[in-house]
Parts: structure tokens; sequence; C-alpha cells
């Protein structure tokens, strides 16, 4: 087959989808597909590592040069051209949503007949749709609603998400849905913890409470830092470490408050880590915290775990497994109610656990991402995907 994966971004520091879709396009090359990877980004700008990694893996990249102003990531490039690219293709995947470039692939597959998977990775849940709520209901009748309507699949990474979509599109059959994956061995090694103090040196000899992802609002930060104040004192032998890119200069709002607070030496930013730095962040700490208030799929999660870190995150993300009720694995985490209460809670019993203790329960969650989370079984099941979205498509047509 041929799959062409269209995406708005791709930068560096974009956050989760620029880490995550390349690695979609990569893992499905591996299997023998010609895969095809189309952003809006100007010749030389530096794009994620993932990017770099799919294209060594095969994946073709494809850039648009931006519309000055750049709003809604529009390229007039992208509205000249993609329609050949389009016509060269058997299925068309499209991720996110509220975008030209995701707007303007779904037109122009529907219109050459091309199979048409979208995946909104968490656009249409609730909290997301009450920022700029007027221009989304405007947007999602024009454009999101008809398009997920006519794709041949729609793309969910998780059960919870899932039901978010049939919430938003009541009716909706042809929902599948496929997790992320990851690759455990990039992560896993050996820690040298000389390393991890000579660049954060207020975590020598503490443990590390870990937060890294997306700094901005919706990931609970606010929560972590008061629920931290109270606890701090009880627990000297524990740091706080925030990594990642910060949003709309949402990390000096929060440095701000840790100043207020007294927590400068108990909390340490250290801004976006990516590749090996990225890997040896997870594998310095003792417990990682999301404590988010919405993830479709949480795919730092899937990382922590398989580097055998146990997890403490929210009902706001669809990994109730970390309570270990199955038969793949036992307890590796905490799944709690979004709120400070259930956070402080559920630190205080982790770091009031043995080192062995929380070691015990981070092979539990290596066990899980072993057996559901590696990417050769993702890919394979994401193969069958766009298997389906071709079949269905040259069968019956334009679907309605």
């Amino acid at each position: 087959m041929k799959i062409l994966h269209v995406v708005a971004g791709l930068a560096r520091s974009g956050g989760g989808l620029s880490e995550l879709i390349p690695s979609y396009a990569a893992e499905v090359a591996r299997l023998g597909h010609c895969v095809t990877l189309a952003t809006v980004a100007k010749n030389g700008a530096l794009l994620s590592l993932a990017t770099e990694k799919a294209v060594a893996a095969g994946v073709k990249l494809v850039r648009y040069a931006p519309a000055r102003p750049n709003h809604l990531f529009f390229s007039f490039e992208m509205f000249r051209r993609l329609g050949r690219l389009i016509a060269d293709n058997d299925v068309v995947h499209v991720h996110s949503n509220w975008t030209f470039p995701v707007w303007w692939a779904c037109h122009l597959a529907l219109r050459c007949g091309k199979g048409l998977v979208m995946s909104p990775h968490g656009c249409i849940e609730p909290v997301r749709l009450k920022k700029s709520a007027c221009k989304k209901r405007i947007a999602g009748w024009m454009f999101d609603r008809r398009y997920m309507r006519r794709a041949t699949v729609v793309h969910a990474t998780s059960q919870q998400e899932a039901e978010g979509i049939n919430d938003y599109m009541p009716g909706l059959t042809r929902v599948t849905v496929v997790p992320s994956g990851v690759h455990p061995e990039e992560l896993q090694g050996a820690i040298t913890h000389t390393e991890v103090e000579a660049r954060w040196p207020d975590c020598k000899g503490r443990r590390i409470a870990l937060f890294l992802s997306r700094i901005h609002p919706l990931k609970g930060l606010d929560s972590l830092i008061t629920v931290w104040s109270r606890l701090e004192g009880v627990f000297q032998d524990w740091q706080v470490v925030i990594a990642g890119p910060s949003e709309n200069g949402y990390e000096d709002r929060l440095r701000s408050r840790v100043k207020a607070l007294g927590l400068t030496s108990r909390v340490t930013f250290c801004g976006p880590l990516y590749g090996a730095d990225k890997a040896m962040a997870l594998r310095s700490a003792a417990l990682f915290v999301l404590p988010s208030h919405n993830e479709n799929f949480g795919i730092v999660v899937a990382e922590a775990l398989a580097c055998g870190v146990p997890v403490i995150t929210t009902k706001g993300t669809p990994w109730s497994e970390l309570l270990g009720q199955s038969e793949v694995c036992g307890r590796c985490g905490w799944w709690i109610d979004i709120g400070e209460e259930p956070l402080a809670e559920a630190l205080g019993e982790a770091m009031n656990m043995s080192d062995e203790q929380l070691q015990a329960m981070g092979k539990e969650g290596q066990r899980l991402i072993e057996a559901r989370y590696q990417w050769p079984a993702v890919s394979r099941q994401m193969e069958k995907v766009y298997q389906l979205a071709l079949t269905a498509r040259s069968s019956n047509g334009d679907m309605q």
C-alpha cells in the first residue's frame, strides 16, 4: 500500500504528536509499505527527532511552506500541490483537528476516492472543546463533523477516546481503537546518578518524582505544586522535577508560584528533553507523575512504564491498567480522580514506599508494555486499519 500521513506541524518543541505521528509512519514503513509524511514547515526548520528517524526508516517527508500569518497552519503551497500527492496514494491518514492541512487533505481524499483515516488525538474531548468554543462549534459544523461522518475509519488510541468520539458524533460506527506504541529497548539502560546530579544539583541524594510533558494548564501542574507545598516538609528525600516545553509562557507563571511558596530548592525545572536526555530523565525517576485533566492516550505514561517507573495519573487519562486488574500485570501505579486531595493521597502513599517496593511495581509496568504496547504489534494493527480503509473505499466508493 501507499499511505500518506498529513499533519499540521512536526516541530521539535511541538509536543507528543510531533514524536508520535512520525513513529506511526516509520513503523508501518518497516512492514514494507510506501509511506509519505506531509506537513507545513519551512525548508531547513528543525523537526522532531522522531521525524528524523522516520526519514531514516524510509518515510518520504514532504514540506509545504507556511503562509504568513500562519493562521491554522495555512499553506498556499499545500493548497496548490497536495492534490497530486493524494492522487498518488491509496490511503490518507490525517491527524488532529481544527487545522487547514487536515481539512484540505480530507476534502481531497474524498474527492479522489481514497481511503480516509482520521485520528482526532483528543481534540474533540469536552475539556479541549471549551477553548475557543464558538470557533470550534462553527468549524466542527463546517468541516470536522462533516469529514468524520464520511471518513472510512476514525481511529482512537484508547477505548476512553473512542467513547468521547461517539459522544461528539453519536451513531458513528466506523471507530477503531489502536493504541500508540513504544520501543522499550530505546528507553532502558543503566542510570548514572552522577550525571543526573551534575545536571540537576538539587536532586543530589534525593529520589525523583518526574513530570515530563507539555507545560500547559491542562496538565495539572498547578495542583502538583500546591500538593507538593504541603508534602515536601515530610518527604525530605524527594525532589520534584518538571521537564517539557512551555506553552504561552506558562512555565514562568509556575516558577513564580514555586518561588512564592518557598519551593525553589525542591522543584527543578529542566526545560524540554528529547532523545537520550529524555530517556535518561525517565530512567532516573523513582516515580512518574502526570496529573493531567485530559489525555487521549498519554504516550509518556507508556514510556515511563517501559523504563520500570511506577506512574501516578488521573482518570482524565485512559490508564486504568495501572491498577493491575487484569491477567497481564500486577499493579504498576495509581489511577486517581482529578483534584488535589486524590493527588496528595497517591503521592503520600508512593513516597512512603521503599525503593524495592517501587521497583517491584515498575517491573509490573514493564510487563504491561511488553504485552500490549510495543511498536511491532501496534504497527500490525495499524496495517489492518489501512487495509480496511482501502478495501472499504474500493468496494463502496464515497461513504456517506
